[in-house]
């Protein structure tokens, strides 16, 4: 008998089932579907405006990115050549700035060379007898007179 009582019960189970699924559905049920099916509806539309919100911004940020990368590479090559202009006028300040010194160690030994001939002539002439300056004649002439050390006065006529 226990296996009749399961055998029964499951039997009784089935039937019930079965004539609840082939029920028609109430009209609170199916005012409630229809409410459900509305909602669903209204939620897949604002999902879907959402979703092509979504892809137009998408779209625009794509192409802001391009734009972006497109700046930065270009400026990257402005980068790159004010670099090579910079490392140029670099160069050309090194040459310039020796090229300043050698003439400034010039000008310090011309100065240092004028200063020692001041200071020669400010000395005076040697007392040695000899004239600083030597004496050339104007003519071929030479006069038997040997010619003095150091001229005082021209000859009067």
């Amino acid at each position: 008998m226990p296996r009749s009582h399961q055998v029964l019960g499951i039997a009784i189970v089935a039937v019930v089932g079965i004539w609840g699924c082939s029920r028609a559905p109430s009209a609170d049920s199916a005012s409630a579907t229809a409410e459900k099916l509305k909602s669903v509806e209204t939620k897949l539309a604002r999902l879907e405006e959402d979703f092509r919100a979504a892809a137009s911004a998408r779209d625009q940020l794509s192409l802001k990115l391009h734009a972006a990368e497109n700046a930065r590479t270009a400026l990257q090559a402005e980068v790159a050549k004010l670099a090579r202009d910079m490392k140029a006028k670099d160069d050309v300040i090194q040459t310039r700035t020796a090229e300043r010194d050698q003439a400034l160690n010039q000008l310090k030994l011309l100065k240092d060379g004028l200063k020692e001939i001041l200071t020669k002539l400010e000395e005076g002439p040697k007392s040695d007898g000899a004239p600083t300056v030597p004496v050339i004649p104007a003519s071929n002439f030479k006069p038997d007179i040997p010619p003095s050390p150091v001229p005082s006065a021209p000859p009067s006529k």
